[in-house]
Order: C-alpha cells, then sequence, then structure tokens
C-alpha cells in the first residue's frame, strides 16, 4: 500500500502518517478484469480505496442506454463524494478495466480516522469538492456539448488516465455512441473529420492525440 502517497485523499501525507492512519487494515479485494465491483444502486457502506489497477464508472438509463462517466486509475478513492450522502446509493456501475485491488473501509473506522488526522479531513473534503466540480463539467458536455467536444473531452480524459497520448480505449463504437447520446454514424463520422483534421489518428480502439491544444480549445468553447 505504499503508493497511496500519491493518492489525493493522503496528499502531503508521509508514509508513516499514512500507515498510523491507516493502521492494520485487512481485507483487501481483488477482481479480475470485466468483473462488477458496484452495481448501480447499490449502497454504498464501505469507503473504497483503489490500490492496484483501472476502474470505468458508466451510468445506464431506464431506456438501457448506458453513458460513460469516467476511468479511475490507482491510487485513488472511489465514489467517495456519496459515502456520506443521506441516501448513499452508488449512482454508477463500477467495473474492473483490468486486474483491480481495492481496500475496504468501514464508516464508522473512516470516522475515527477523520478525527484523529485534520490533514486527512481536508483532503477528504478537497476531494469531495473537487468531484463536485468535476460532475458539474461533466454534466454540461454532456448537456450541452457538441459531438466533437464530448469526443475531445473523452479522449483528454483517457490521455491524463493513460499519461500519454497514445492510448487504447476499452468501448466499442457503439458503446461511445450510447454514452454520448448520439447515433453510431453520426460518431463515425465525427471522428472521421477529427482525423481529416489532423487532431487525431484513430484504428480500431487505439487512439493517438496529434494537436492537444485545439483538442483542448474545441472541449472548452464548446461547454
Amino acid at each position: 500500500m505504499e503508493n497511496l502517497i500519491n493518492c489525493p485523499l493522503f496528499e502531503d501525507m508521509s508514509e508513516d502518517e499514512i500507515a498510523k492512519v491507516i493502521g492494520k487494515q485487512y481485507g483487501i479485494r481483488t477482481y479480475v478484469p470485466g468483473e462488477t465491483i458496484l452495481d448501480q444502486g447499490d449502497e454504498y457502506k464501505y469507503l473504497l480505496l483503489l490500490l492496484e489497477g483501472e476502474v470505468s464508472n458508466s451510468m445506464t438509463h431506464i431506456s438501457g442506454k448506458n453513458m460513460f462517466i469516467e476511468t479511475i486509475a490507482a491510487p485513488g478513492v472511489i465514489a467517495p463524494a456519496i459515502f456520506y450522502a443521506e441516501t448513499n446509493r452508488v449512482p454508477v456501475e463500477v467495473v474492473a478495466v483490468g486486474t483491480v485491488k481495492v481496500l475496504p473501509i468501514s464508516r464508522v473506522e473512516f470516522n475515527y480516522m477523520l478525527q484523529r488526522n485534520p490533514k486527512l479531513l481536508m483532503n477528504f473534503l478537497k476531494m469531495i469538492s473537487n468531484r463536485s466540480s468535476f460532475l458539474s463539467t461533466k454534466v454540461r458536455s454532456l448537456c450541452f456539448g457538441t459531438i466533437k467536444s464530448r469526443i475531445a473531452g473523452y479522449l483528454l480524459e483517457n490521455s491524463h488516465y493513460h499519461y500519454s497520448n497514445e492510448f487504447e480505449i476499452i468501448h466499442t463504437q457503439q458503446e461511445l455512441a450510447n454514452m454520448f447520446g448520439v447515433t453510431r454514424p453520426a460518431l463515425s463520422k465525427t471522428i472521421k473529420d477529427m482525423i481529416d483534421e489532423g487532431l487525431i489518428y484513430s484504428k480500431q480502439k487505439s487512439f493517438t492525440i496529434l494537436n492537444k491544444q485545439e483538442l483542448a480549445r474545441i472541449f472548452r468553447e464548446s461547454n
């Protein structure tokens, strides 16, 4: 669990401080690629620290349409903003992208952790505030952005989590179309236009961002 020093929840905390806060936590859970960690609507009883791997969060509408929300890479925290909600039902489905390891912490234990470490408390408050800001931006982009800006935001987000302008996405074009609320032909045409404009290169699920600055401008100006 030494990589937790890079987790936003433990920002500006030493390894010794983190070890003292967490104590002897047991029960690390391992998930295989494609396994569901949390179903949409599950009660969020434990705060899940993502120790290894990546998870994908998506939301399913009653109509059956699926909307991608984000990918979270370790080290991180899954759904921190709803942990203390009065109705703390998970609004998304959380699925393991690769092999994933998480450490569950009960609310009672986490209460005690926050009470005995003010730095952890401030980090947690900062984290859930940032989540609120992120979700507001996400809703705005999905409701008001163009197809191109939605694709731009999705690709920029993947680039950020992969620490590279070259990466593979986990979704098919039909899944992406469902996420963005558009038809598959419209999505395909927009991706082709972005390739012709020299913004990106794409082959099947592999993408390369060629003009990150312009991609970011498209995302910002359409939202």
